[in-house]
């Protein structure tokens, strides 16, 4: 799982686009998919709250009131959790690709 060099885009977020993935953004990616693809997800979805972060804190500080007046502090705190928890969530797939890998050369986790 190397990883891609994700350029952020610049395109402005709209507040009730953030609304409406709000859910999503809070929960992980569904757990059936391949672990490649699921890696890519949450990449994919850091770039985008990356992106809102930075949108939602020029709203909320006043550098962007006439584009996105909506945001608010508490949602800056909202995004600032997903991206903690999609942070936690990426590293559970990278363990879990670990331990893929590693039983199908015969090594086994033991418990401490």
């Amino acid at each position: 799982m190397a990883r891609s060099p994700v350029k952020p885009a610049s395109a402005e977020i709209s507040y009730e686009l953030y609304v409406e993935l709000l859910d999503e953004l809070l929960n992980p990616i569904e757990h059936s998919l391949d672990l490649n693809v699921r890696y890519e997800l949450y990449l994919s979805k850091l770039v985008y709250l990356e992106n809102l972060l930075e949108q939602c804190f020029r709203s909320v500080n006043g550098q962007n009131k006439s584009a996105n007046g909506s945001f608010s502090q508490a949602d800056l705190h909202t995004i600032q959790g997903a991206i903690s928890s999609t942070h936690e969530f990426m590293r559970e797939t990278i363990l879990e690709a670990l331990e893929l890998r590693l039983s199908r050369i015969g090594f086994q986790r033991q418990s401490i």
